[in-house]
């Protein structure tokens, strides 16, 4: 009875959820569901004495040679993505707008990433451990339906995006057993791509 519930859980916030909102059937601004649902996973994650709460605590030995790498490459193959294939929004923010600039990069670790993190890595891979026998499996579900989250942006470059993304910040939650870790490498790659142009798939319907 336990499994059917967090199956019924899972697929109404994870499909159903962003579904509605793709056929714009939420009459609210999409933030709000987002600050719901961290609400309703930060008091079951609260109340959940078997979960680890050192996966929460600030840690020292972050992988930050690792998380500086692969944002240095994330950087320049985005980049020269945006260059190429949309060259009007190339460095937009930063060169047309600084203040809105220094306030998304500033903002978005806080109100996006880490809700995100929390959601989809330490919510997730905690509530659901128990629906899946196979960790790939739950590793690929995990990337879709944080794909599927990215349905309202409503171009296929998002799903894409996020897909991957998601499989490498799972690997860092994973890997580390630490959400700020992984919330560190989210907020460094967000910000990459809402400073080089590529943020445009990600804030404004195509």
């Amino acid at each position: 009875m336990k499994k059917l519930y967090l199956w019924i859980e899972m697929i109404f916030m994870f499909l159903v959820i962003p579904v509605l909102y793709f056929y714009e059937l939420i009459p609210v601004h999409k933030a709000i569901p987002l600050v719901l649902v961290f609400i309703y996973c930060l008091f079951i994650i609260y109340k959940d004495k078997n979960f680890d709460r050192n996966i929460l605590k600030i840690k020292r030995d972050y992988p930050w040679q690792e998380f500086l790498f692969k944002g240095f490459a994330l950087l320049i193959v985005s980049s020269l993505w945006v260059y190429v294939f949309r060259a009007d929004v190339f460095f937009h923010l930063p060169r047309n707008n600084f203040w809105i600039w220094l306030t998304v990069i500033l903002s978005y670790p806080i109100w996006s990433a880490y809700t995100q993190e929390f959601i989809f890595r330490a919510f997730f891979f905690h509530r659901y451990k128990s629906l899946f026998s196979n960790p790939l499996v739950m590793l690929l579900i995990n990337a879709i339906c944080f794909a599927l989250a990215h349905i309202i942006f409503r171009n296929w470059l998002a799903l894409i995006f996020t897909f991957i993304g998601s499989l490498i910040f799972s690997y860092t939650y994973l890997r580390n057993k630490s959400l700020n870790a992984v919330f560190l490498e989210h907020s460094l790659y967000g910000n990459i791509i809402f400073t080089n142009g590529l943020g445009i798939y990600f804030y404004l319907p195509m």
